[in-house]
This record gives C-alpha cells, structure tokens and sequence, in this order.
C-alpha cells in the first residue's frame, strides 16, 4: 500500500488550524500546500478503506456459514487492495490528529485494533466459523481411492495425510468419518465377491482400504469431543496420527476396547506414554493400551506398605508402565510383557499393590512361569485366622504374608500378585464350595494357556472375578473357554471380529441386508465365540415383529433354531449359553405349548448334571424358569406343582451346598405369604437337607457351611410362625459348631 503514496513529510509541529489556499499565497506556497493536501488526502483514503475493509470482514465473518469463501477474499482484498488514486479539483481538510494514525506497511489488522474491548466475543465466533468451515468442506471433498495402483500413488498417500491433518486442525473428526465410510463404500462396491465365509476376503487383501476401515472403527470409539479435548494440533496429534497410520495396532485396540471405556482418558493415557518413550510405541504399544483401559478409573491400593514408595495409596498409571518396560529391558520378567497382548496384560498391570511389592516379587521369587502356582502353596494355612480371624501382619506385605502365613484370600493374593509383577497374567478367583467360602487363582500359565486350578478345592458351582478393566463379574467357565483353540489362534479371533466390525459398519451406513449377511457369515467363522451370538441376538431382536391372532414372532423358528444351535455349541460349557434361555423365555415359550417348555427344561438340567456336575447354580436358575411359567399359567393347581417340583429337585439336584441354597431360597419365595404352604416348604427343605447335605461332621469348614443352612431354615420356620422349631434347630446347629471349633483349634 505504502509503495503507491508520494513521500509525504511530516511538519515538525501540528497545524493548530486547518491549511487553506489563499488567493494571496505564492505558487510555490501554493503547490507545497497542494502537495500536502493530497499527500494528508491518500493517507485518509488509506485509512478508510483499511478501517472499512475491517469492518467489512468482520460482517462478513458473522455470515460466514452461510458463504464461507468470501470471508478469506473480502478480508484480504480490503488489507492488501492497492490505494486507488482519486481524481477530485476539491481539496479535501485533513485534521492534523489523523495524520497521526497512518498504519505501517507490515502492520496486522485485527479486531480489537478498531472495536472496544467489550465487543471482544466476536473473535470466539471466528474460531467457530473455522471449524464450521473446515466441516463442510471435509463433506464436499471426494473419495479417496482406495482400492488399485492409484491408492498407492504418492498423490493419494499424500492426500490421505493432508485430509487427516486437516480433521485435526479443524476438529472435524465426525466429517473426516463419515468421508471415510463414503470412500470405504465407494471402495467395496469394485471389489470382487468371494464365496462362503470368504465373502469379503477382497476388504481385507486390499491394504489402503482395510486401513481405512479400521481407521473408521478406531475413530467410532472415541467421540469427536474426546479427541478434540487432547488433540489441538500437529504435536497433539502425534499419537493418534501414528495409531492410525499402523493397522496391528489398529487391530490391537480394536480387539481390546470396550463400550465402558472412557475414550478420553484411554487416549490422554496413551499420548503420555508415547511422549515418554519415543520410539517404543511399536514394542509397547499393548502394554500401553493395557494401562489405558486399566486405569482410566483410580485402582486403589488397600494396604499400602513401607519402603521407598510407602504412602502410595493409589497406583500411578505412567509409572507403573514405565517401571514394566524397565524392568522388561533388563530382562528381569518371567513373561516378558512384549509377547503378550493387551487383554492378556490387562490382568498384569492392575496388581493392587505399590511398587515396593513388585521389586520385591523381583528380587525375592525365582519361580518360572509354568511353576508359578506354587506359590499359592508356599504361604502356610493358618487355622487361627480361619477361626478366630486373627491378624498375625504387622503390614499387609509379600513378605509378611510368607513368614506368618494365612487362609485362602491371602494365598491367593501372594500368588496372584507375585506372578503379575512377573508379567504373568493372573486373578484372584472367589466362589462357594462344599466347604464353605474359598479363593483360589487363575493364571496364564503359558502362551496359550490359562490354569483356574491353583488352590481350587471340590465343589465350586461358579467362580468369579472382577474384570480390571470393566469391573464387571466374569465366571471361572468364561475364563477356562479362553482356552478353546479358536480363541487361542489369532488369525481365527481376527477373522471372527473382522466379520463383527464389518457388520457393525453395514449397520451404521443403514445397509440392512449387508448387516444381517454378516452377523450371520461371523458367527458361521466363530461359533464358540459368545461375541457372534450376541450379535446374532440383537439382530433377531431387530427383525422381531408380533404378528397373526394369535400373537407371535414373526420369525419363531429362528429363535427356537438360535437357541438349540446356541445349547449344543456350549453342550459341556453351559454356562456360555445364557442367552439361549433368555431367548427361550422372551420369544419362545410364551408362545408355545405348556409341554414344550417343560420338556426343554428337563432336557437342560440333565445335560447339565451329566456334563458339568458341579454348576448346579444352573440347574437352580432352570427350576426357577419352569417355577415362574408355571405361576404365571396360574390355575387351582399351580402352587402343588411348584411345590412337587422343587420337593423333589432338592432331593435329586440339592447335594451342591450352593445349588440347594438357591432352590431352598426360591422355593420358600414362591409361599412365604402363606403360614400353611410356608411351613410345608420349611419342613420339605428340613428333610432335603437331612437327606442329601447334613454329615454331621467334625471338620471345621463343612461344620460351619451346614450351620450356615440350618440358620436359613430356622428363618423359614420363623416367618412361617413355628418358632418352636426354629429354636430346637438353632440349638442343635450351635452344639455342633463349637464341637468343631474345639476339633480345629
């Protein structure tokens, strides 16, 4: 701009009065006057039009989503115009004070230069309209090509690199997807169809497109908002730019997280750990992610120890997973944590203890990994503690714990605690025996092999645990099927989920028939996984209408096919096939005959008794199932025929201590408001108890578990109003406790 002004000199003091020609004047006064009239004329045009061009900017930024190109244009063309020369015979008054606001050549113009600090909220406005516009023009960009020579081209590698750039400078994450599933559709719509559970073989082999996939499901499990929370930039972005540019990884997360997660911190997590062990990511990234899912809520430590960590209360997640890439490094981990995957180190990175402990595991154990269990047994029972609850531990530690010795839980947690800080995954399982309440451990013992018997004892109708990255209850027999082939074999778990994403992205995209067609062809790939048939559930739940007079589903038979396919698939693992009796109690036997359902659950508990004697929590939740359809049937006979059911269940099934408990509970359930009924099913519950539980027996643990029965029918006969009986019961249970009291100590 400056270049098109006359050098103008500046008076060395103001007018005080504004320069007029006078007729009097010489013609040399007159043109130096002239001169600097014109000169004072071009430096106001000059700062009009760039006060107007300003202004002008600013009004059309406001309208900018309606027409976000002409914002860039209109603001540069009113800064970087060149001054036009303006003819006029009139000379124009120019206060002095003007002259002194000539803007310099390099200057910026900006809107707080010219609007008062109050109107300041204008400027968070133009940060909307930039990611506003970076949205919509995401929307209008074409495909990428993904599929042939031409997506490997340098032109297209490099626009796949500019487009994701953009996405995060822009925060326009949900319009970058959705260019992704247009691309990915336009991509497929090319390829070769195979046959069988090869159909979609062709998405898999093309490495662009797969890549693109992924990166679509990657990105569906973390909101816009959550990325756009820690991803600000270039340098932000490092983690999630490498993350999605490496399809193992990709596969990694994908394969490992889960609907609880908390995206947010999951991503926060994994940036840290990358910044903090540059050029690692690719070596440690499952054990990253493992920390990720783990401690994205606070893991507590309950009994924090001395030592150069003591008054850790909590564990730090980016300390704990640079200490077992530490100690990996040295080569000082039973498992090195490398070979395993995420989900595996998700039950090694969650050891509820501080950091002195897992040194000391280090320092102080020299088991192998196959030997680990054993050191369940190297901690001494000790009967007191069993008994009389003592507290022999100064601090709850590794090393106390070996010198005084303890009961169950304390084996376990030496066991299991010891070996995590190993690299080994481990549990601590907790369940009712025959014998009372027990723990005992679950280990990856190897590479493809999980143990759930070291400590166990006879008798354990189910298992639990408590998963370190959901919280949720898993069963001892979930974790024993980890051990089936197929989920032992990764190029079978992948091949079953890809199937699972690709379903999950025909749903998203409204392609309805493409979606039924693959659920169905993954849990063809994948029949032992429960994953397939939660998916093939949720998609006959979809297509569920009741129709006819009757009423009924329109596609019964499909259920009643789900559900013989889904018990004969888990025939020696029942526990597996839960959904089957929810789609047998939903969509089947409500709309069958009486005998139908009958027959069918009969059928199930002998199955379960000839196949997985010891789960009679089972054959429990059967009875109740048959009890409940019976009572909603109603009828004069109805209350009998609960009656007779669980009167003769509780003899045949009832020697499970906790399978009776749970009959004797629901059979008492169904009568309780009715003294008569009530106190009959006491009394048949008393002769059950007689007959298949009571021994009589001195040992402390199964003395106890049969007094804990006896107390549950002295309530019975309480509530049923026979408290004569519930008093002889209680003393004769108390008598028999102390006797074996006496026997223990």
């Amino acid at each position: 701009m400056k270049r098109d002004l006359h050098p103008v000199k500046k008076p060395t003091a103001p007018a005080k009065r504004p320069i007029l020609s006078t007729p009097g004047q010489s013609a040399a006064t007159r043109a130096r006057s002239e001169n600097k009239s014109k000169s004072q004329l071009r430096l106001l045009i000059v700062f009009v039009i760039v006060v107007g061009g300003v202004f002008v900017g600013l009004e059309v930024t406001r309208q900018a989503p309606q027409a976000p190109e002409p914002v860039a244009v209109t603001a540069v063309a009113a800064v970087e115009k060149p001054t036009p020369k303006v003819a006029s015979k009139t000379e124009t008054v120019i206060p002095p004070q003007v002259e002194e606001q000539v803007i310099p050549e390099t200057a910026k113009v900006s809107p707080e230069a010219v609007i008062p600090e109050q109107t300041s909220p204008l400027a968070p406005k133009k940060e909307v309209v930039a990611e506003v516009t970076e949205t919509v023009l995401l929307g209008k960009e074409s495909c990428l090509i993904l599929t042939d020579l031409d997506s490997k081209r340098d032109s297209a590698i490099q626009r796949d690199k500019d487009l994701f750039r953009r996405a995060i400078e822009g925060k326009a994450w949900n319009a970058y997807r959705e260019l992704l599933a247009k691309s990915i559709e336009s991509a497929m719509t090319g390829l070769a169809k195979g046959e069988g559970v090869n159909r979609f073989d062709a998405v898999w082999k093309e490495p662009v497109l797969y890549e693109a996939f992924l990166r679509w499901q990657v990105l569906g499990r973390l909101s816009e908002m959550e990325i756009s929370q820690h991803v600000t930039d270039r340098y932000s972005g490092e983690m999630l730019t490498w993350l999605c540019s490496n399809p193992r990884a990709m596969e990694e997360f994908l394969l490992t997280i889960k609907p609880e997660d908390d995206g947010a911190k999951v991503l926060k997590f994994l940036m840290e750990a990358n910044s903090n062990t540059t050029g690692m990511m690719e070596k440690y990234f499952p054990l990253a992610l493992a920390c990720a899912v783990v401690f994205d809520r606070d893991i507590a430590i309950p009994n924090p120890v001395a030592g150069p960590y003591s008054g850790q209360v909590a564990v730090e997640p980016l300390p704990r997973y640079m200490w077992f890439i530490d100690k990996n490094e040295k080569g000082q981990l039973a498992a090195p944590v490398h070979h395993s995957s995420a989900r595996d180190l998700v039950w090694v990175v969650c050891a509820p203890v501080s950091t002195s402990e897992l040194e000391w595991s280090l320092d102080k154990m020299q088991l192998s990994r196959k030997k680990w269990g054993n050191a369940y047994g190297m901690v001494e029972y000790l009967m007191e503690r069993a008994v009389k609850g003592l507290n022999p531990y100064k601090e709850y530690s590794f090393s106390e714990i070996l010198k005084e010795g303890g009961i169950c839980g304390d084996q376990s947690y030496f066991c299991a605690n010891t070996a995590r800080a190993q690299g080994i995954p481990a549990m601590i399982l907790v369940g009712e025996t025959d014998l009372g309440g027990h723990a005992w451990v679950g280990m990856k013992v190897d590479a493809n092999e999980w143990s759930t018997g070291i400590g166990r004892v006879g008798g354990v109708s189910k298992g639990e645990t408590n998963h370190p990255q959901t919280g949720a209850s898993i069963t001892e027999q979930e974790i024993q099927h980890w051990n089936d082939r197929a989920h032992q074999s990764p190029v079978i778990t992948l091949s079953v989920m890809r199937h699972l994403w690709l379903a999950h992205y025909f749903e998203a995209t409204g392609e309805d028939a493409k979606y039924a067609e693959t659920v169905r062809l993954a849990n063809q790939c994948g029949p032992s996984f429960t994953e397939t048939w939660t998916a093939l559930h949720t998609l006959l739940e979809k297509q569920t209408k009741l129709t006819g007079d009757p009423e009924k589903p329109n596609n019964l038979e499909e259920w009643k096919s789900f559900a013989k396919a889904m018990r004969q698939e888990f025939k020696n693992n029942p526990r597996m096939a839960g959904l089957a009796a929810v789609a047998e109690s939903e969509y089947i036997f409500p709309y069958g005959d009486e005998g139908d359902a009958t027959g069918t659950l009969g059928r199930e508990r002998r199955r379960i008794e000839r196949n997985s004697g010891e789960q009679k929590d089972l054959i429990a939740e059967s009875l109740k199932r048959e009890a409940e359809l019976i009572f909603k049937r109603g009828g004069p006979e109805a209350k009998n025929e609960i009656s007779r059911l669980y009167d003769s269940a509780l003899r045949k099934f009832g020697g499970s201590i906790t399978g009776f408990k749970m009959m004797a509970e629901d059979y008492f359930g169904y009568f309780k408001d009715d003294p008569e009924l009530a106190k009959k099913a006491a009394r048949d519950i008393e002769l059950a108890f007689k007959r298949v539980v009571e021994t009589g027996t001195k040992d402390w643990f199964r003395a106890k578990t049969e007094a804990s029965i006896q107390q549950m029918i002295c309530s019975y006969y309480r509530a049923a109003g026979d408290e004569q009986r519930a008093a002889l019961l209680e003393k004769r249970y108390e008598t028999l406790l102390k006797r074996a009291e006496r026997g223990a100590l």
